[in-house]
This record gives structure tokens, C-alpha cells and sequence, in this order.
């Protein structure tokens, strides 16, 4: 347990200069926990996030606004010394969040991130972080994040893991509508940062993203999904989940379809290039009496 956030450059000079032993075949990685007991959510910051994702302010703490703020607690916990995998160049696949209550702002609360679980797949290592907001006794906010580290933690012969159940998307029957268009800023990557604190080097710089993979730097995807949720009105008790399937590149223009099935929502965002592959699916739905699992 910490009292305060931890420094986000701290954290940045562990994941550069520490060594990582890897994965071993039959490794897991550390079920590690960190908590910060004196977590305060700002007025100010709040309207910076709100300012760069053009979110209005129907909600004094918005409802991606914890997993923002949760950021420098991801990067101590993924840059320990005791966790095997290279933290540069992570992914970010999903995001499952439920709101059980509204968050408050300047009040005092609880933050606690927490190394889940771990899948081998093709494409790579995926992990879990589960996030969650307490006050008292008292769970208002809850969050599973899964982020893919890229290589071959794949034994010759071995079939990949399971996913869970919340990482399958199954599309309602409704038919989408058109609903907005609208482009990634050119300097979106660079902004995102300096409000998050997350200065990963796919969305800041053409020769790092190349290193990585990609032809040039991608918007960072929760500046995506809190700019698809502008306009919207949310209830207190709501349930997201999000897939991020390919990036959104800076200076891009998207269009966004939705769809709605009784209090059930689902959007996508689309390439206007002509591209049928979304860059990004998400659902709000009401959220179940239970936990996110």
C-alpha cells in the first residue's frame, strides 16, 4: 500500500534500463498488487481529459476517466523487476469496465491494480490488469485490462489458452447506422500523453512505431474510445467492454456506426479509406449485480 501515485519517470526508467530474464515454457508472471490508499480525482485534470477527448460535462468523474488516472500504477506494476516480460512496445487488446456507482470528485478513494492472469496465444503473451475504485468498503468502479506482449511464448506443439468468455464479441442483430465521422489529430498522440502520463513510443514517433511493426505512430486507443463516447448520456450503473482491433493512426479520418438492441449499445469505428475491418468494437450494456470476472 502507497500513499501517493507513484512517478511515472521512476517507473519509465525501471522498464528502459532493467533486465528481464524472460518467460521460461512452463513460467507464470507474478500476481503482483499495488494499492495508493489517498487517490483524489481533480477537477483540473478532469478538464484536461475532457478537453482533449471533446467530452462534455455530464459527469463529474467520466467513466473512463479511473483507467486514465490508473495509468502510473499499470507502469510500476508492469516495470518490477520481478515481472520477466519486455514492457516496451505492449499492446493493448480490451477494456471491460463496470460502474457500480459514480466515482466522486476531490473525495477521497482507493486505488488498487492487480496482475490477474496470463494466456499464451499466437500472437503472443496476453495479460490482465485488474483495476479497481474503492471507497471505504465500498467497490464503485471496476476494470480488467488486457494488454498483448508481441513474440513466441507459444511451445512447439502446444495449443494456444482458452480466452474468457467477456473476450468473445458477439454482434447484435440489429443493423448499424451511421452515426458520426470524425479525424484523429495529427498531435493526438503527444496530447493523450501529457494528460495520461503514458508515453509510449507507438504514439509519439514514426521510427519507434516502425521498430515495432506499424508504418507510422497510432492514436493511443483509450483517447479512441473516450472520444467515441462524446455525447453520450450514461446511466450510474453501466457495464463497457471495448475491442481494440488494429490501430488508429494519427492524421486518420474514421466514421462511427452504431447499433442498439433493447438497453444494449454497440459502435464501431471503420476507416473512411474503404477498409470493411473495424479499428475498434465496443458495447454498453447495464451492469450485472456482479462482479467483472
Amino acid at each position: 500500500m502507497i500513499r501517493k501515485m507513484p512517478s511515472l519517470w521512476g517507473s519509465y526508467s525501471r522498464i528502459l534500463f532493467l533486465p528481464r530474464r524472460g518467460l521460461p515454457a512452463d513460467g507464470r508472471l507474478p500476481r503482483l498488487v499495488l494499492s495508493c490508499s489517498a487517490v483524489h480525482f481533480e477537477a483540473r485534470r478532469i478538464a484536461a481529459y475532457r478537453r482533449v477527448c471533446r467530452l462534455d460535462e455530464a459527469e463529474a468523474v467520466p467513466l473512463l476517466y479511473p483507467q486514465i488516472h490508473a495509468i502510473p500504477l499499470h507502469m510500476r506494476l508492469i516495470g518490477r523487476s520481478r515481472m520477466p516480460i519486455a514492457p516496451l512496445g505492449l499492446i493493448q487488446l480490451r477494456n471491460h469496465v463496470q460502474r457500480y456507482q459514480h466515482v466522486p470528485l476531490q473525495v477521497r478513494v482507493e486505488l488498487t491494480c492487480r496482475i490477474l492472469t496470463e494466456r499464451r496465444t499466437g500472437r503472443g503473451l496476453e495479460f490482465d490488469i485488474g483495476t479497481e475504485v474503492w471507497r471505504d468498503d465500498l467497490l464503485l468502479w471496476q476494470a480488467i485490462t488486457t494488454y498483448l506482449c508481441r513474440g513466441d511464448y507459444l511451445p512447439a506443439g502446444q495449443s494456444p489458452d482458452p480466452l474468457p468468455p467477456r473476450a468473445q464479441w458477439q454482434p447484435l442483430s440489429a443493423a448499424p447506422e451511421p452515426l458520426d465521422s470524425w479525424r484523429v489529430p495529427l498531435t493526438g498522440g503527444w496530447r493523450f500523453a501529457r494528460i495520461s502520463g503514458d508515453f509510449n513510443p507507438l504514439h509519439l514517433s514514426r521510427l519507434a512505431a516502425r521498430v515495432f511493426g506499424f508504418p507510422r505512430p497510432s492514436v493511443h486507443g483509450q483517447w479512441a474510445l473516450g472520444r467515441s463516447l462524446a455525447g453520450r448520456r450514461l446511466p450510474e450503473r453501466v457495464r463497457l467492454d471495448v475491442h481494440f482491433e488494429a490501430p488508429l493512426f494519427l492524421g486518420s479520418r474514421v466514421r462511427q456506426e452504431h447499433c442498439r438492441q433493447g438497453e444494449r449499445e454497440q459502435w464501431a469505428l471503420l476507416s473512411t479509406c474503404g477498409e470493411a475491418r473495424p479499428l475498434l468494437l465496443a458495447q454498453l450494456d447495464e451492469a450485472p449485480p456482479g462482479p467483472l470476472r
